[in-house]
C-alpha cells in the first residue's frame, strides 16, 4: 500500500442486530486503526451509536427493497462521497446496489462487493424484485473485488456471470480480538449456562430448535443449567411452541426460568463472559471460541457437533455452518460435550490460538491498492441493456403468440358455440313437434268417434 489517506464507506441496508453488521463494526475498528477514515452509511438500528464509539462515522440513509432506481438517493450518496473525499465502498448487503452502485459508477470509486450468505439469495431478488435481474451482472462484472466468505459462496455467481476467478476474494469472517476478550476463561467442566445467539428467521430456525434440543438433553445430567437465548425476530412463537412440546419453563428476562429469553443485544460479549456452552451457527461461533467458550455447531441441516482440533479448520472454511461437517445423533452430540468435564481447556484454548492466527480481523480485512481507478464496463453494461431488450422482445413475440392462439382458440369455440345453439334450437322445434303430435294424438284418442271405431272394430273382430 502507499502513503494517501483512506477515506473508506462501508455500506449496509442497517446496523440492526445480525452477523454482517458484526463484521462491519470489526472493520470500523481495524481500519481506524491503521489510520484510515471510515463512514459507515446504512439504516438507523441498535449498532448505530457503536460505529461512533469506535471511531467511525454514521450516516444515516435507508436502503429499502424494491424494484426502482431512486435517483434522489442516488444523488444524495453522490454528494457524500465527493464531501467525504471517499477513495473505496464496500457494498455488504444486495438491498443496496440499486443505490450504492450507481453512485460509485458514477463517482468513479471503485468498490468491493461482498458475498456473506453462506445460502445464495439471489432468487429472492430476482423473483421479488425483476430488475435485480440487470442489476446483479451489472453489480459483479464492475466491483473492484467479489469478497466471498467462503471457496462455495464464491462460486454462485462466478459461473453464471462468467467473473474471471482473479476478482474473487477468500475473506473468513474475523473478529477483534482486543474486544473479543476473555480474561478469566472458566475450565470447568459443569454446564451451568447455555447460550443461543441468533436472529429468529426462518432461515435460522433449525439451528435455534436443535440447540434448545441439546440443551433439554443436557439437563439430564445437568438439571439446574440455565439456557439464554439472545436475538429475536417474527419466528419466535416457533421457539415457544417447541419448549412447550418439551415441557421446558421459559420466560423473557427472568433469570429463575430454565430458558430465558433475553431479547436482541449490542453487547454480545457480556453474555458469553460467563457461558459454559454455546449453541449456535455462523459467526456466534467465532465469538464463543474468541470468548473461550466451548460451541457445538447446530447445523442448518442437523447436529454437527463440538469444535475442537478434529473439526475447527473445516468448519472454519464454511464460516461455522455445518454445511460441510458430518452430521452426528443427538446422543453423539452430548457424549462429545459431556468430554468437556475433561478436557474443557485444552479443547477452548486449542480452538482460540487456531481462530487468533487464521481469523483475526486485522489480517483478514483488504483495501483497494493506491491509484486504483475503477474501470467500468460500460460496454457489457450496454450489452446487458441490449439483452435486456431482445428478451423483452423475444418475450414479446411469445406473448403476441400466445394471444393470438387464445384469439383462434376463443373464435372456435365462438363457431361451437353458434352451432351447438342452431342444434338446440333445431332440437327445441322437434320436441315442440312431437308435443304438438302428442296432444293431437291425445284429443283422437279422447274423442267419441275413436271411441265409435274401437267398439266397431271389436264386433267385427267377434264376427270372424
Amino acid at each position: 500500500m502507499g502513503g494517501c489517506m483512506k477515506n473508506i464507506l462501508l455500506c449496509n441496508n442497517s446496523m440492526g442486530i445480525g452477523g454482517v453488521e458484526t463484521v462491519i463494526l470489526n472493520q470500523v475498528t481495524a481500519f481506524t486503526k491503521k489510520g484510515y477514515n471510515v463512514y459507515v452509511v446504512a439504516g438507523k438500528g441498535i449498532y448505530s451509536d457503536k460505529i461512533e464509539e469506535l471511531g467511525g462515522n454514521f450516516i444515516e440513509l435507508e436502503f429499502p427493497e424494491g424494484n426502482t432506481i431512486n435517483v434522489d438517493r442516488i444523488n444524495k450518496l453522490v454528494q457524500t462521497i465527493k464531501e467525504k473525499q471517499i477513495t473505496e465502498i464496500h457494498i455488504h448487503k444486495y438491498q443496496c446496489i440499486p443505490t450504492v452502485m450507481p453512485a460509485a459508477l458514477i463517482s468513479g470509486i471503485p468498490y468491493f462487493a461482498y458475498e456473506h450468505g453462506i445460502r445464495d439469495t439471489r432468487k429472492y431478488y430476482t423473483w421479488n424484485y425483476p430488475i435485480y435481474k440487470k442489476l446483479f451482472p451489472i453489480y459483479f462484472k464492475n466491483a473492484y473485488k467479489i469478497i466471498a466468505i467462503t471457496p462455495k459462496v464464491a462460486e454462485f455467481t462466478q459461473k453464471e456471470y462468467n467473473i474471471e476467478k482473479s476478482k474473487y476474494e477468500i475473506v473468513h469472517n474475523g473478529i477483534d480480538f482486543n474486544i473479543y476478550n476473555n480474561e478469566n476463561p472458566n475450565y470447568e467442566g459443569e454446564i451451568k449456562k447455555a447460550v443461543i445467539i441468533s436472529r429468529f428467521y426462518n432461515e435460522k430456525i433449525n439451528t435455534i430448535l436443535e440447540g434448545i434440543e441439546i440443551f433439554s438433553k443436557l439437563l439430564e445430567t445437568y438439571p439446574t443449567a440455565k439456557l439464554e437465548i439472545v436475538g429475536g425476530g417474527e419466528e419466535k412463537e416457533k421457539i415457544d411452541k417447541y419448549l412447550q412440546e418439551l415441557q421446558i419453563d421459559y420466560a423473557n428476562n427472568k433469570e429463575e426460568a430454565t430458558v430465558n429469553f433475553i431479547g436482541e443485544q449490542n453487547n454480545i460479549i457480556a453474555y458469553l463472559q460467563d457461558a459454559d456452552l454455546l449453541l449456535g451457527v455462523d459467526r456466534c461461533a467465532l465469538e464463543g471460541i474468541a470468548m473461550k467458550v466451548p460451541v457445538v455447531i447446530t447445523g442448518y441441516s442437523g447436529i454437527k457437533g463440538l469444535i475442537t482440533e478434529k473439526n475447527i479448520n473445516s468448519s472454519a472454511e464454511e464460516n461455522f455452518s455445518g454445511d460441510n461437517m458430518e452430521t452426528i445423533s443427538l446422543e453423539e452430540c452430548i457424549n462429545q460435550v459431556l468430554q468437556l468435564k475433561e478436557k474443557r481447556q485444552e479443547i477452548v484454548e486449542y480452538n482460540y490460538n487456531f481462530a487468533t492466527e487464521k481469523l483475526n480481523c486485522f489480517k483478514n480485512y483488504i483495501n483497494v491498492e493506491d491509484k486504483v481507478n475503477n474501470k467500468v464496463e460500460w460496454i457489457d453494461i450496454f450489452k446487458d441493456i441490449e439483452e435486456s431488450t431482445n428478451t423483452i422482445e423475444e418475450q414479446s413475440k411469445d406473448i403476441k403468440a400466445k394471444y393470438e392462439w387464445i384469439q383462434k382458440i376463443e373464435k372456435e369455440n365462438e363457431n361451437l358455440e353458434n352451432k351447438n345453439r342452431e342444434l338446440q334450437d333445431k332440437l327445441n322445434k322437434v320436441e315442440e313437434a312431437n308435443e304438438d303430435l302428442k296432444k293431437e294424438l291425445k284429443d283422437i284418442y279422447s274423442s267419441k268417434r275413436w271411441k265409435y271405431t274401437e267398439k266397431l272394430s271389436k264386433i267385427i273382430h267377434r264376427g270372424k
